[in-house]
C-alpha cells in the first residue's frame, strides 16, 4: 500500500529527488574502481551546487475576483454568453473575472465612453484572458445584432506578436477555447456559424501556389503523422491524442477528412507507397480543403481562400503579408466585411507591447498605419488592446504608457485609451512555486 503522503511531494522533496537520479546517473556513467575515490566523489556530489542548487521558490500573489460576467455593465448578449462559457465542464478557458479582467470589458464596451485598453498587470494575472474575454464579445455581439455581416469572411481580430514562439504558444490557447467543439456549436446554434483562427507564420506549410508535388512534400507527411494518431487502436497513442489536444498540440480540424484519403484510392493510389511519397497526380486537388466543422485553418492556402476570424501573426510576417500578392485576398476580404457594416470594427491586439521600442518601435508603429490604410479605415475603427507587465503602476508610468500607445498605433479622436492594473486590487494571499 502507498503511504505517501502530500509532505512527500513538496518543494524539497521534488528537488532531492531530482538531484538524487542525476547523482545516480553519474555515479553508474561513470565508473571508479578506488574505493576511497568513490566516497570521496559521493560526498562532493552530495553538496548543494555542486551538481543542483536548492529549489528557489517564488511568491505569486493572487488577485482580487471581480463581478460575475452578468452583473458588469456590458451588453447582455455578451455577459450571457461568457456566462454560459464559464459553466462549461471541462472548463474551456473562460474563468470568472478578475477584477482587473471584469474593468477591462467595462472599459472597452462601454455604450458611452468606449475606450482602447492597455493591460498593465504582472505574470500570471490573466492578461490573455482579458482580450481572449474581449474577442468572444465582439464576435457574440457581431452575431447578434449583425447576422449579416457575421456570415461574411474576414479578419475581425489580429494578434500581433514579436516572435513565433509566442505565436505558438497563443495558437495552443485558441485551440483549448475557439477550438473546442462545444464552444463551436454553441456559436452554431445561437448565430448560425463558429468562428475560425489561424497561424500565419514561416512556419505555416507552405509559401507560394499550390502544386501537387509540394502538397505531397509539404502537407501529406504532417497530415497522415495526426490522421494516424487518431485512428490508432493502441491505448498509448490514443492516451497521446488525449493529451496533445488537451494541451492544444493537436489542429481543430477533422484531419482525416481534411487529409481525405479516400480522394487518393480513387486512383492507383493502391501501389504500394505510404502516403506522401512521390505523388505527383493523385487527385491532390480534392484533398486539403476546409471543412464545415473546422474551427482552425492550418495551411496559408486555406487562409488566404477563407479569411479566418482571428488571425495569429508576428509583425514580420504582416509586412510581407501586405507586399505579397499571393495574400492579397486576406485583406481584400476583410476590407468587404468591415464595408459591409459601419459597426464593424477592426481589433488589434498588440501582446508583450513593450518590446515595441526605439527603430522597431517605430517600424511597427508605420506598419500599423499602413495596415488601416490597406483596409481603408481610420483610426477610429481601429480598436487596440496593449498588453504588458513591464508598465509600472505609478502615474508618471501610466500617462507615459498612455503616450506610448498613441504614438505606436496613432492617437484616436474620438477614443482614449485605459489604463488596466490591479492597484489596490492584490489580495494578501499567496501561493508558492518552485
Amino acid at each position: 500500500m502507498d503511504t505517501k503522503t502530500a509532505q512527500d511531494f513538496g518543494v524539497n522533496e521534488i528537488a532531492q529527488r531530482i538531484h538524487g537520479r542525476l547523482q545516480r546517473y553519474l555515479e553508474a556513467q561513470y565508473h571508479i574502481k578506488d574505493s576511497s575515490l568513490i566516497e570521496e566523489r559521493k560526498l562532493l556530489l552530495e553538496e548543494a551546487g555542486t551538481i543542483s542548487q536548492r529549489p528557489y521558490v517564488e511568491v505569486t500573489p493572487t488577485y482580487a475576483t471581480g463581478k460575475d460576467f452578468a452583473q458588469l455593465d456590458i451588453p447582455k448578449t455578451i455577459a450571457d454568453f461568457l456566462e454560459d462559457l464559464s459553466k462549461f465542464s471541462p472548463p474551456v478557458g473562460v474563468f470568472s473575472p478578475y477584477k482587473h479582467q471584469s474593468d477591462a470589458l467595462e472599459n472597452f464596451f462601454s455604450k458611452e465612453n468606449e475606450k482602447d485598453l492597455i493591460v498593465a498587470t504582472g505574470t500570471g494575472s490573466g492578461k490573455t484572458e482579458t482580450f481572449l474575454y474581449t474577442i468572444l464579445g465582439l464576435l457574440a455581439l457581431e452575431g447578434e445584432e449583425r447576422p449579416r455581416s457575421f456570415a461574411k469572411n474576414g479578419v475581425r481580430a489580429l494578434l500581433l506578436y514579436p516572435m513565433n514562439a509566442l505565436v505558438s504558444d497563443q495558437t495552443s490557447r485558441l485551440r483549448r477555447l475557439l477550438g473546442d467543439q462545444d464552444v463551436a456549436a454553441l456559436f452554431r446554434e445561437r448565430w448560425g456559424k463558429h468562428p475560425t483562427f489561424g497561424m500565419y507564420t514561416s512556419r505555416t506549410p507552405y509559401p507560394g501556389l499550390r502544386t501537387n508535388d509540394k502538397d505531397a512534400k509539404n502537407l501529406a507527411p504532417l497530415l497522415e503523422y495526426y490522421v494516424n494518431l487518431e485512428l490508432s487502436t493502441n491505448s498509448e497513442k490514443k492516451k497521446l491524442v488525449e493529451e496533445l489536444k488537451k494541451h492544444g498540440r493537436f489542429p481543430a480540424k477533422n484531419v482525416q477528412a481534411f487529409f481525405n484519403e479516400q480522394a487518393a484510392k480513387q486512383k492507383e493510389y493502391r501501389s504500394g507507397k505510404k502516403v506522401g511519397e512521390n505523388y505527383t497526380s493523385h487527385n491532390w486537388d480534392k484533398r486539403f480543403h476546409t471543412n464545415a466543422e473546422d474551427r482552425e485553418l492550418l495551411t496559408r492556402h486555406e487562409i488566404q481562400q477563407k479569411a479566418p476570424d482571428l488571425l495569429v501573426t508576428n509583425y514580420s510576417m504582416l509586412e510581407y503579408m501586405m507586399l505579397r500578392p499571393i495574400e492579397a485576398s486576406i485583406f481584400d476580404q476583410t476590407r468587404q466585411w468591415l464595408q459591409e457594416d459601419e459597426r464593424n470594427q477592426f481589433l488589434l491586439i498588440l501582446d508583450e507591447a513593450h518590446m515595441y521600442r526605439g527603430v522597431g518601435g517605430a517600424e511597427v508603429g508605420f506598419l500599423i498605419r499602413r495596415l488601416m490604410s490597406r483596409l481603408g479605415i481610420t483610426r477610429d475603427r481601429l480598436r487596440c488592446i496593449l498588453t504588458s507587465a513591464s508598465l509600472g503602476d505609478s502615474p508618471e508610468a501610466q500617462l507615459k504608457g498612455i503616450e506610448f500607445a498613441d504614438a505606436l498605433t496613432s492617437k484616436a479622436p474620438k477614443r482614449k485609451f485605459a489604463v488596466i492594473g490591479v492597484e489596490g486590487g492584490k489580495e494578501q494571499k499567496a501561493t508558492l512555486r518552485v
